[in-house]
């Protein structure tokens, strides 16, 4: 094995430094060779149907597309939503990468905290101490669109997962719902695909430089041409180099990207395209700003808390800021290496035939450290336990109100780890299209088709090598000492536990799509069609080699096929006015090899969508946009349970008589935190030590259930947690090789190797609308409103186990008396309509009819610009925005610490909600010419108001400014 060198790149970076240099010395050069008037005439070159047509464009308006059927096509003749936002746009915004450009765009949420079946992203940086929910992907392309993650983001319809700077960006535009057809794996609730900046016809050369506060600084390089020659031989350079600091303490990054695109005609009638991307960012002091602590802490294993802790409240320091400290200290960090190189040559075999090759190849590496643990008590150095107040949750519901209090012999008990992933992309795509008319003199009969038949294949490749902290082995930090923890170090200034390998998994990814598409329009293009079918295979194979347990387990879920369609119809009610209908499906393979709870692997995760909408282009084109109302029905999302039965571990012998170790759950182990439920069953302790059915082995206790007193003590323990509900009795499932118990088949990895999931549905409704208006040629708004409702249909169901309550076992995990597990807060009797049989759980606290997501209700966004065009202001332009949403639900149920669900005074569990969010940007510009060369000033203040208020766990950034010089070179 060979073993990574962290805080290394693996591929030299000198290549790729001498690559962007050569890169903007090239453009440079051909700049200055290039003329600014052509002597010849200028050659007329027919536009590829696989390009879009941007000439009608005008400031924030667009007019075509080519996202929505892979060909250029006018949006308001697409039978679905879809919203572009364009260059103009971008840079008046201020963006700076593609979050950002996204940021106004209708029902889309840029960082979460609540995800419906997917939890907190526990491989993100921070772990469960990062209040953010799967938008923190280090990847920096997830975000929801109508209340479904995505990662599905595209450069011109080829895969792209790591982040893109706003530079290269020509336009984006955003398809919403599911979109299988065209672009196979995928989400749910849109796909975004973004399209470079191509070669021009005139010369461009431009610097643009920007400051701003929290340490910004950012300088970008264009320059770009169309030679006037028999190749047409076409360039443009985009170079970056940005660094900013932050809010935050210690936190800093530092961003170079290169972006070379070359254009040539070999032919007159082939256009090839060579479009490259090369990016390094580093990003220092990364961990989380402070830890979640609960306040019945009880385990001596910080680890067993940790799923626990996911929606606890973080614990503070009398002089420290919580919105600003970052305890996790300077020594986190994430490095990302990135490139993509995109071959693609476009042939007309005639006027209505027409042909599309590409290869697109992409690799990111991210080299990371992070640090991870939790407040717990009564373990390690007795110098750096200390007495502390924690506070998980405030809530004000009725009379459902509480507060945590004191927590003796509190430690911080942590571990460092370092991770090394690779993912290489490979995507090949081959598309032939033809159109033709029929009864073309007839202006009732005219027909004009359109078919696209295309095949791509894509393949991905991740490997991830881990060290850590010795196993079983932590370092200590004083959960009272608010200095920075130290990599290598203890609280006290001794040496922290030595680094070991830990696990090294590969994984490899491959897709098949075959589609064809038709589009077609009659009635003098009144009515426009839009239909296809897909048929998908799509294969997974992994490999995880655990170093410490010196295991190699394989994962192959083997290949599946999946068939798709989409149908849309358009109809225009006139030139201004048309409605259109759309029925679409998605699908999600099963790329990461999760298997059920029966050990096969999942089916892909499928969706539908019924979508009718109205679009409208009035006022001569200064009033457009989109009006839209769907719904989408998921199934087969993958919802992890880790105690739910596993029947097809079958490591439980239920004919031996069944054995607990009970080291942790008898009250002879001395512990601050025991409870009422062993006060209550001394007695019967008492009476099983005596027979037998109590037993120690070496320094472990263990209990025979199988005999009448082993039966009666765990009964009473069981018992008194359900009715009296005395706090934490203790941690009943430990298994070791003395051990027979039902809970030996749970869902969790440590049973049999792998993790195993049930399959849930989830849903989408809501309605949409996006308007674009330009009432004069200096004065433009853009206003889009989404309103989203989201549910959790099925939140999974258990398997039924054949030796459940009524049978063998009764005392198995899914039946214990917990609040955040188990029974989840409710009675046996609640939560299993018949107790015997695990089928019949109902799921109660797990979603089922409920949000379980922070997607607001409602959303709404806008910005406006206005052009001064003469007088003494002539040249000034002034930009406003807002974003407001409404209440976001940060917390889906809570408990009161002791395990018991809290209710408001109506019975129901009680949610916890952010205020209402409205957050307001402002842009002012001013643009000259310096000489003969244009330039501008541009000064982007953004929450102008300066909201500092935590909004659930997050807190609003401050304002922040931008302060820009450009000037053509």
């Amino acid at each position: 094995m060979a073993h990574h060198s962290f805080r290394m790149f693996t591929k030299p970076r000198t290549a790729w430094a001498c690559f962007g240099a050569c890169s903007v010395g090239l453009a440079a050069f051909l700049s200055a060779q290039s003329t600014d008037e052509s002597e010849t005439e200028e050659e007329i070159f027919e536009l590829s149907p696989f390009q879009v047509d941007a000439s009608d464009d005008s400031g924030y308006r667009a007019t075509n597309t080519i996202s929505g059927t892979r060909l250029n096509a006018a949006i308001k003749d697409i039978p679905m939503p879809i919203e572009v936002i364009t260059d103009e746009f971008i840079k008046d915004t201020g963006s700076t990468d593609l979050r950002q450009s996204l940021a106004y765009s209708a029902g889309m949420v840029m960082s979460s905290q609540n995800d419906a079946g997917a939890g907190n992203s526990f491989n993100t940086i921070g772990g469960v101490h990062n209040p953010e929910g799967a938008t923190s992907n280090k990847t920096q392309t997830s975000y929801k669109v109508r209340g479904f993650i995505t990662d599905a983001t595209l450069r011109d319809g080829f895969r792209r997962q790591f982040s893109t700077d706003a530079a290269n960006i020509g336009r984006v535009e955003v398809i919403r719902g599911p979109a299988a057809l065209l672009y196979g794996i995928g989400n749910f609730g849109g796909i975004v695909n973004y399209l470079p900046k191509l070669p021009s016809e005139d010369k461009t050369q431009h610097i643009t430089l920007s400051t701003g506060n929290q340490k910004h600084f950012r300088a970008v390089y264009e320059a770009g041409d169309t030679m006037d020659n028999d190749m047409r031989f076409g360039y443009y350079v985009t170079a970056v180099h940005e660094q900013n600091g932050s809010y935050t303490e210690l936190a800093e990054d530092n961003r170079q990207f290169i972006s070379p695109i070359f254009t040539f005609r070999p032919t007159e009638k082939t256009e090839v395209t060579i479009d490259m991307e090369y990016g390094l960012e580093s990003k220092n002091a990364v961990g989380f700003q402070s830890v979640r602590a609960r306040g019945d802490l009880s385990s001596e294993n910080v680890a067993s808390q940790q799923d626990r802790l996911e929606r606890a409240g973080f614990l503070q320091f009398p002089d420290k800021e919580i919105r600003t400290m970052r305890w996790s200290g300077p020594d986190t960090f994430l490095d990302t290496e990135s490139y993509n190189i995109r071959l693609q040559a476009t042939h007309s075999f005639s006027e209505n035939l027409n042909l599309l090759l590409g290869y697109n190849s992409s690799k990111v590496e991210f080299d990371s450290r992070d640090v991870s643990g939790g407040i717990t008590n009564n373990v390690g150095p007795e110098n750096l336990r200390s007495t502390i107040t924690v506070i998980p949750a405030s809530v004000e519901n009725g009379d459902a109100e509480f507060i945590y209090g004191e927590v003796t012999d509190a430690i911080f008990q942590g571990s460092w780890s370092d991770r090394n992933e690779v993912v290489d992309r490979d995507q090949i795509r081959v598309e032939l299209n033809y159109n033709f008319g029929l009864f073309e003199n007839s202006e009732v009969l005219n027909l004009q088709n359109s078919f696209l038949l295309g095949r791509s294949e894509e393949s991905s490749v991740k490997d991830v090598f881990t060290r850590g902290t010795l196993e079983n082995e932590f370092f200590y930090w004083d959960p009272t000492d608010s200095s920075y923890m130290r990599f290598g170090v203890n609280g006290d200034g001794t040496a922290a536990p030595d680094m070991e390998d830990v696990s090294d998994i590969h994984d490899l990814s491959w897709n098949q799509g075959t589609y064809i598409v038709y589009q077609g329009s009659w009635l003098d293009e009144r009515l426009t069609a839009v239909a296809g079918m897909r048929r998908d295979r799509n294969d997974f194979r992994g490999m995880v080699t655990d170093f410490r347990q010196d295991t190699v387990t394989r994962n192959d879920a083997g290949a599946k096929e999946k068939d798709t369609s989409q149908v849309g119809i358009t109809f225009a009610l006139n030139k201004q006015i048309s409605v259109y209908a759309l029925k679409a499906e998605g699908v999600m393979p099963n790329f990461d090899g999760n298997r059920d709870v029966y050990g096969n692997a999942m089916d892909a995760v499928t969706a539908e969508s019924e979508e009718a909408g109205i679009k409208f282009d009035l006022m001569d084109g200064k009033l457009s946009g989109t009006i839209s109302a769907y719904r989408i029905k998921q199934t087969g999302t993958p919802i992890y349970y880790w105690w739910a039965p596993a029947p097809a571990k079958g490591r439980f012998d239920p004919d031996a008589d069944i054995i607990y170790n009970v080291s942790d759950f008898n009250p002879t182990v001395e512990a601050d935190w025991r409870n009422g439920s062993f006060t209550v069953a001394a007695p019967q302790w008492d009476a099983a030590v005596a027979s037998g059915a109590a037993y120690q082995i070496d320094d472990s206790w263990y209990l025979n259930a199988s005999s009448p007193e082993g039966e009666a003590y765990m009964d009473t323990v069981f018992n008194a947690s359900k009715t009296t509900n005395p706090g934490w009795p203790g941690w009943l499932y430990i298994q070791d090789d003395n051990t027979n118990n039902a809970t030996l088949d749970f869902a969790a990895a440590e049973a049999g190797g792998y993790d195993a999931f049930l399959s849930g549905d989830q849903e989408s409704s809501g309605w949409e609308a996006q308007f674009n208006f330009a009432p004069t040629d200096n004065m433009q708004f853009v206003l889009n409103y989404a309103q989203t409702k989201r549910t959790v249909v099925n939140a999974g169901a258990f398997p039924e186990y054949p030796w459940g309550a009524g049978g063998v076992d009764k005392w198995a995990v899914w039946y214990f008396p917990d609040g955040a597990w188990g029974l989840s807060g409710y009675s046996l009797e609640d939560q299993y309509l018949d107790p015997d049989d695990t089928s019949t759980w109902q799921g109660r606290g797990y979603g089922a009819g409920e949000k379980q997501d922070d997607t607001p209700r409602h959303a709404l966004s806008g910005w406006g610009n206005y052009r001064f065009n003469d007088g003494a202001m002539a040249g000034f332009s002034l930009g406003l925005g807002f974003q407001y949403e409404s209440e976001r639900e940060y917390f889906s149920g809570i408990t009161d610490g002791s395990g018991q669900l809290v209710t408001d005074t109506n019975g129901q569990r009680v949610v916890l909600e952010t205020d209402p969010r409205l957050n307001i940007d402002a842009m002012a510009k001013y643009e000259f010419n310096l000489g003969d060369r244009n330039a501008h000033v541009q000064l982007n203040v953004y929450n102008v108001m300066n909201d500092q208020s935590a909004y659930g766990y997050i807190y609003a950034k401050p304002t922040t400014y931008r302060l820009q010089f450009g000037m053509d070179l």
